[in-house]
């Protein structure tokens, strides 16, 4: 019984035994297999249309292939090789077909297993993808980015070191639409160059305020690149000339530059504006040169198309302090002005201005033994100027003095004394200026010592002609030479040297060797859409940029508290001479599959012939997805739209001014496609609003749509709008906001004023035409600020009219007249100025009530100076009553009266031949009361000065300077003498005793003269004839 029941547990146990062992092993070995792209070159050149399997094992497999390859829908005839190998101890086999690849092609592979270690079995793997570009998406897109790129390039030629740098931080908007991709970003940043040459180096620092990049990539290749910077910096250039060091610092006020590559022409601009220092320095063995000075102008800007310089102006103008010390002697220069201007369009130089002037002073001292002499001199002038390459002036004149023991002077005295025709050695006439330089030398005393190559009393004189041709940048430019010197050793003579003048042009700037045909994009090409783990592929669609990629593990990118499934990959670049490292996320499911989530570059590009390498580092982040909607309908929610609001405050009615219309909307699901304001309220449509940097808006994707808005109508107040935000999948939402239309004051459309030119209290004529959508109310000339009122225009027809005094207060000269007009709506305004109306009333654009403005023109008068008033009154002098007697006129001018003199002719004082001062300050010349406008002087009456009516000549003179003249008859009497009834004899007696002493007077000369005839009667008793 026990030995039975023992043998049936053994039995029952082998029979567990073997029925568990199939079915173990089932489990521990079922084959599988995985499908990648290997879409990568096997021969260097192009990449295979290659795919690699890798199996669950290192087993042994058989297996059937299947390839549906469809271009334009129609599917090609394929064929394929197997290639068997094994990969980190697992079974692989690389599937190579006959056909290529295109964007667009889809492709389904289907593999089929068929046995495993010769045990057949069925298992079947596919694969379906579409053949896309490198973050592409098939579908049409349109996201957000934020972008961080620079450009870092160092390296070390013959001249030294180079560096070009360029950082980038912005945001950015990409859209696709087909095959054309855009993108726009906009940020700031900061650019380094640092240029070495063999005679010296050059550092530019600038800090770009605004940066603004554009891409245009067309099937996956860079068709159009363009870069454009604007900002401030710092300049600092060193150049060397043997010992000379020239050193320029300046401050960049303005920094433009505009890089830009457009069907394969790279095109580079640079602008830059500043002011700084100068400073020269020479020190070669007891001799030293310092120049320091400032820079008020320094201006560059040069424009390159394909490595070739079309445009260069470099201008500069500076003030300096030039000192050089050589072997005792010392120089100072004050050089007042210093000028360089180049202007080079396509190789030819079309303005040049070379100008420098000062003065200074120069002395050294020398001895001989016992003996020594001091040289001082001044430099009176110091002028050269040339302009378009020729010599226009070239001045100098030295004056000096020798002390010590050699006493004397010395000067030179250089300029241009014609300019003409001169012919050369071989008989060519070229045009040249006449230099006459004429120095000087003088010895007066000499108390020892050898001086002067033992020079003895007496002067010196030298004269030289230089016949140089004018063009500043030939060689060898004297043609002729005269001169003639006296002295001990007198001489004279005329040359004409030979290989004289060297023709030659100044040389043409040429383009720097900056970046050279060096332009940096992305690297692009086809992939797999969607990309699994594994894939590999080779993006080669740009040129010099190649990117061998290996994709990853799948994860979650969290965007905006949304998810993406996205998977990791990592690449390396290599192909052309770049190298470098690549890595980031690309979108795996959904409509967007082929987008970059994230993405990091870091490589190094060869160029130049010396194999120099530029650095770009960039970081690019998704932050926004504007289209297609990548939530389901049923997640989805409708925009939320928030404040209205004009970035303004307010807008002008009747088309006065552009306003921007913002309104905040926000979308959790990102697929806000729409917002849209109805503009009907104020006489406009429904327009679209955007985010994108158009329009107004300030900022690229802020959730703030904007749009410009003109309101052409006569809508006033509060007026109410109404807003529409619509997304991807029809869910939408409404709001209204008030938007201010203020009235838009009356415009003058036309305004004649005359005469323009009058007198204070004369009239003018004023004719005004305005124009306002809801009527002109009112037209008022406001004169209150010189002392006037408001005066209010009388209306006929269109015209406004009005004759205006000119108020008494008004200054001469040009005076502006204020204009204040007021509509029918109560909006006022004042004017100064007008404009002159180009044409009728209305504008396509700003609407029918627009007044099309010209040239701005003053509203303004001039008043003529009026003369003073001299008022004068019969006055009269009674003789002996007073030796010095007060005369008064009354003088009057609204400016002022600056002063008043008098002429007093025969009253004037002893010794005063000419016009005196009158005075109305209450104490000098008799005047009585200040200020009261009676002008006083003394007339002074002596007893010699005759009675009768005597003319005195006057005149004033007002503030302005302005004089008026005058005069006045001033009788002078005799005191009337008493009379007595008695004693006295009547008037009447006494005209009859006059009377009668002349003709007894009479009676006496002429027989006097009868008796007094001499002999001959010819002579009077004088003895005259």
């Amino acid at each position: 019984m026990n030995t039975m029941r023992r043998g049936l547990c053994l039995v029952i146990l082998c029979m567990f035994i073997l029925s568990t062992v199939p079915i173990q092993a089932e489990e521990s070995t079922s084959p599988s297999v995985m499908i990648a792209t290997h879409w990568l070159p096997s021969d260097g050149a192009a990449n295979d249309h290659a795919y690699l399997l890798t199996f669950s094992d290192n087993g042994s497999y058989g297996m059937d292939i299947s390839m549906l390859h469809q271009r334009n829908q129609v599917a090609l005839e394929t064929d394929h090789q197997i290639e068997w190998g094994h990969e980190n101890g697992l079974r692989t086999a690389m599937l190579t077909f006959n056909t290529s690849l295109q964007w667009g092609d889809t492709i389904d592979l289907g593999v089929d297993i068929t046995s495993h270690n010769t045990m057949p079995i069925t298992v079947s793997t596919e694969r379906s993808m579409v053949v896309g570009v490198w973050n592409q998406p098939m579908d049409d897109h349109e996201v957000l980015l934020s972008t961080t790129w620079s450009m870092d390039q160092n390296y070390t030629t013959e001249e030294g070191e180079q560096r070009f740098s360029l950082v980038f931080d912005g945001q950015g908007w990409q859209q696709r639409t087909g095959d054309v991709l855009n993108s726009w970003e906009l940020g700031n940043g900061t650019f380094q160059t640092l240029e070495s040459t063999e005679d010296g180096q050059t550092d530019l620092d600038l800090v770009f305020t605004q940066l603004w990049k554009n891409e245009t990539i067309v099937g996956g290749v860079l068709t159009s690149q363009i870069f454009d910077a604007r900002g401030f910096g710092s300049l600092d250039t060193t150049v060397i000339d043997g010992e000379t060091v020239t050193v320029i610092h300046a401050d960049v006020s303005q920094a433009h530059l505009n890089r830009s590559l457009i069907e394969g022409v790279i095109e580079e601009s640079l602008l830059l504006e500043a002011t700084g220092d100068l400073n020269v320095t020479e020190d070669v063995d007891n001799s030293s040169l310092n120049i320091d000075g400032e820079l008020s102008v320094f201006y560059f800007q040069y424009h390159d198309v394909d490595g070739e310089r079309v445009l260069q102006h470099t201008q500069f103008e500076a003030m300096a302090d030039f000192v050089l010390i050589d072997d005792g002697t010392r120089l100072d220069v004050s050089l007042d002005g210093f000028t360089s201007l180049e202007h080079w369009e396509d190789g030819v130089r079309v303005q040049h201005h070379e100008e420098l002037y000062g003065t200074g002073t120069f002395g050294f001292e020398d001895q001989d033994e016992n003996s020594s002499v001091t040289v001082n001199g001044s430099i009176l002038d110091l002028h050269t100027k040339i302009v378009n390459g020729t010599t226009l002036i070239d001045d100098l004149h030295v004056d000096g003095t020798l002390s010590g023991d050699v006493q004397g002077t010395f000067g030179v005295l250089r300029g241009i004394e014609e300019t003409g025709p001169q012919a050369n050695a071989t008989e060519e006439v070229f045009l040249v200026n006449v230099i006459h330089q004429e120095s000087w030398f003088n010895i007066t005393g000499i108390n020892g010592g050898n001086f002067f190559d033992g020079a003895g009393l007496g002067a010196t004189h030298n004269e030289t002609w230089d016949y140089q041709v004018v063009n500043s940048d030939w060689d060898n430019r004297t043609v002729r030479l005269v001169w003639r010197e006296t002295g001990a050793d007198a001489s004279e003579g005329d040359e004409r040297p030979e290989r004289s003048p060297i023709q030659q042009n100044a040389s043409a700037p040429e383009a720097e060797d900056g970046l050279g045909d060096l332009t940096v994009g992305r690297e692009t090409g086809l992939m797999p859409i969607p990309m699994a783990q594994d894939d590999r592929m080779r993006l080669d669609g740009q040129d010099g940029l190649t990117l061998t990629i290996t994709a990853g593990t799948s994860r979650i990118d969290t965007r905006d508290n949304h998810n993406l499934s996205v998977i990791e990959w990592s690449g390396t670049y290599g192909g052309s001479g770049e190298s470098g490292q690549a890595s980031g996320t690309i979108v795996s499911v959904g409509p967007l599959q082929g987008l970059l989530s994230s993405t990091t570059r870091s490589l190094d590009i060869p160029f130049g012939e010396s194999n120099q390498t530029v650095t770009v580092v960039e970081s690019q982040y998704l932050e926004r997805v504007l289209s297609p909607a990548i939530v389901s309908e049923d997640d989805n929610s409708p925009p939320v739209i928030g404040e209205l609001r004009l970035q303004e405050g307010l807008v002008l009615g009747e088309g006065g001014s552009i306003a921007h219309l913002e309104v905040i909307v926000q979308d959790s699901e990102w697929n806000l496609e729409t917002v849209e304001v109805d503009l009907s309220p104020i006489g406009g449509d429904v327009v679209s609003l955007n985010d994108r940097g158009l329009e107004g808006d300030l900022s690229i994707g802020d959730d703030v749509y904007t749009t410009a808005i003109i309101v052409q109508g006569l809508e006033l107040g509060e007026v109410v709008v109404n807003v529409t935000a619509s997304d991807g999948f029809g869910a939408s939402s409404s709001a209204s906001g008030s938007i201010l239309v203020v009235n838009q004051a009356p415009r003058i459309t036309s305004l004649e004023l005359v005469p323009s030119s009058l007198e204070r209290g004369q009239s003018i004529v004023l004719n005004v035409e305005a124009y306002d959508g809801h009527g002109v109310e009112s037209v008022n000339l406001d004169l209150r600020e010189f002392g006037g009122t408001v005066i209010e225009l009388n209306k006929s027809g269109n015209v406004w009219a009005t004759m205006a005094p000119m108020p008494l207060g008004m200054t001469p000269g040009e005076q502006n007249l204020l204009l204040a007009l007021t509509d029918q709506a109560g909006a006022s305004a004042s004017y100064r100025t007008w404009r002159q109306s180009s044409g009728a009333v209305g504008h396509a654009f700003f609407g029918p009530h627009y007044v099309n403005g010209g040239s701005e023109s003053p509203i303004e008068v001039t008043i003529l100076n009026d003369r003073p008033t001299i008022n004068t009154e019969p006055f009269s002098i009674v003789k002996g009553e007073l030796e010095l007697v007060p005369y008064s006129v009354h003088v009057s001018d609204p400016d002022g009266i600056e002063r008043v003199q008098i002429n007093m002719g025969v009253y004037s004082p002893v010794g005063v031949t000419s016009w005196v001062l009158m005075h109305d300050d209450g104490f000098n010349g008799g005047d009585e009361v200040a200020g009261d406008g009676n002008y006083t002087a003394l007339l002074s009456v002596r007893a010699g000065t005759p009675l009768g009516f005597h003319e005195v000549s006057l005149r004033a003179f007002d503030t302005y300077g302005e004089v008026n003249l005058g005069d006045a008859v001033i009788e002078l009497s005799e005191a009337d003498a008493p009379v007595d009834d008695v004693q006295g004899l009547s008037g009447a007696v006494l005209v009859v005793l006059g009377v009668g002493v002349l003709l007894a007077a009479g009676l006496v000369i002429a027989l006097l003269m009868r008796s007094n005839d001499g002999e001959d009667g010819k002579n009077d008793r004088f003895g005259m004839q």
